[in-house]
């Protein structure tokens, strides 16, 4: 799926106006927008610890942590001895019976490469070396039929193999001091929900709030960065992290509206880029963990609160570079530029219910929640809420499976929908004034191997594209997932 950097979900809203004025202010809002809801690194399934049912009633075939099996013992030794390489592979297909920009169906599919090297198990060094390298493929039901900003898949992005990750991690004191440095991705260990990360809509993972409005390094492109993490006890952990911010502008978007368009697409996710004009990435995360200690009696849970910090540029959503109006006739088109983009955020991971009684099939009921802000003024969601509920092992004779139902709800900027309004009424224009996109997604994960993953999906999408523009679309599918 090749990735449009401007949404084409802003650009419906021009669709009932004169072309030129809408191109106007459209402009604009796609300088911010160039990035809408880039994916948290996917958190695929490795191989599962538990067979679906009891292990006499399956063959060894679905028993094995591995399609390919475990090659005579040799793939064990090599673990054992701290050599992990794990080759997955997801295929899907989503389709929009009704609702969107068109309905469509399509294919996508991601190779997923994991490499690590543990040198406490090589030379009792507690270090690890960690390399993942991506290859998405297929089309893109976002870019192509919805038209939404979230993003229909967690896996969409643009077709091409790619490096991901490529870090050194050191530990001391057992781990409870830990420093990274290397090429990394931000969305792989802040701003995660494990319930939340159930679920298939890309902002389910790295968040709208982030994925839209900041050049953070996350799936697809992650850049050069160092993540220090101190956790003083099993209750509490602090973890920061800075990065180079926007690690390939002509690919995945730059926010600047005063550069030039490049060349800097970074197809390999290898260019190792830096600039000090792109400025920097910083996010800093607060960790309480409930009731996870060994004697704990008390339902677990785990709650977050961070903030970020993009020292980048950034268009304004509002005014152009002299002041005026972008949605105004007499604007040149050019957005102003404004520094740095900030905000907060939360997370809340809690089991409700938990039933331990049958020690082959514990059952739990887990809620999640999350929440965030960022400048209104220049970017597309100021406000964004998700939350959700799962329900774990509750199906007789299936212990790894899961269920879930979870929404999420962003609320686009005053400065987005201002411009909108301003060219409605300054310019005669009848575009939709955005307003908020909202996802709704019905979930089962069926665990038919412990290589072996099928994952039926539904989902909502109300206001697709943050207006009224388009209808509300209904979208149906199904990934499977193998660990090799």
């Amino acid at each position: 799926m090749k990735i449009n950097p401007v949404p084409r979900a802003l650009v419906v809203l021009a669709r009932k106006v004169e072309f030129r004025t809408a191109l106007a202010v459209l402009a604009a809002l796609a300088l911010l927008a160039v990035n809408p809801c880039r994916a948290q690194a996917p958190q695929l399934p490795g191989p599962m610890s538990a067979p679906t049912t009891s292990p006499s009633s399956l063959p060894p075939f679905f028993n094995q942590n591995y399609l390919l099996g475990d090659f005579w013992g040799d793939r064990s030794k090599l673990e054992d001895k701290g050599f992990t390489l794990t080759p997955i592979y997801s295929a899907e297909t989503f389709g929009n019976p009704t609702g969107g920009a068109h309905q469509g169906v399509v294919y996508e599919g991601l190779l997923d490469l994991e490499l690590t090297l543990d040198f406490k198990k090589m030379a009792d060094w507690d270090g690890t070396f960690h390399v993942s390298s991506y290859y998405p493929m297929g089309s893109s039901l976002t870019d192509n039929d919805t038209n939404d900003l979230f993003r229909v898949s967690d896996i969409d992005a643009y077709d091409t193999l790619l490096l991901y990750e490529c870090y050194y991690e050191q530990r001391f004191d057992d781990g409870k001091l830990s420093l990274r440095a290397g090429q990394l991705g931000a969305d792989t260990e802040f701003f995660i929900s494990t319930g939340a990360a159930n679920f298939l809509n890309s902002t389910y993972g790295w968040p709208a709030i982030l994925g839209s409005n900041t050049t953070a390094p996350s799936y697809p492109y992650a850049a050069l960065g160092g993540r220090v993490q101190f956790s003083p006890s099993d209750e509490w952990t602090f973890r920061a992290g800075v990065y180079s911010a926007d690690p390939a502008p002509d690919r995945i978007g730059d926010p600047n509206p005063n550069r030039a368009p490049g060349t800097r697409y970074d197809n390999s996710g290898a260019e190792f880029y830096t600039s000090g004009g792109d400025g920097i990435f910083n996010i800093d995360e607060l960790v309480y963990n409930l009731n996870q200690g060994d004697k704990a009696k008390g339902l677990p849970g785990t709650y977050k609160i961070g903030g970020w910090l993009d020292t980048g540029t950034f268009a304004s959503l509002r005014y152009d570079d002299h002041g005026v109006p972008l949605g105004s006739p007499t604007s040149d088109g050019h957005p102003a530029a404004v520094d740095g983009n900030f905000g907060f955020y939360f997370v809340a991971d809690q089991t409700v219910w938990q039933d331990k009684s049958d020690a082959n099939q514990p059952k739990t009921v887990n809620l999640f929640a999350r929440g965030g802000s960022a400048e209104g003024n220049r970017s597309l969601f100021n406000y964004y809420v998700d939350g959700g509920i799962t329900f774990d092992g509750v199906i007789p004779g299936r212990p790894s499976d899961l269920i879930g139902i979870a929404t999420a709800y962003g609320s686009l900027g005053p400065a987005a929908a201002g411009t909108v309004a301003d060219s409605n009424q300054l310019a005669g224009t009848s575009l939709a004034v955005p307003d908020y996109e909202q996802n709704i997604e019905l979930t089962y994960f069926a665990q038919v191997a412990k290589w072996w993953t099928v994952q039926p999906d539904l989902q909502v999408l109300i206001h697709p594209g943050g207006s009224t523009a388009l209808p509300n679309a209904i979208v149906l599918g199904v990934r499977t997932t193998v660990t090799f």
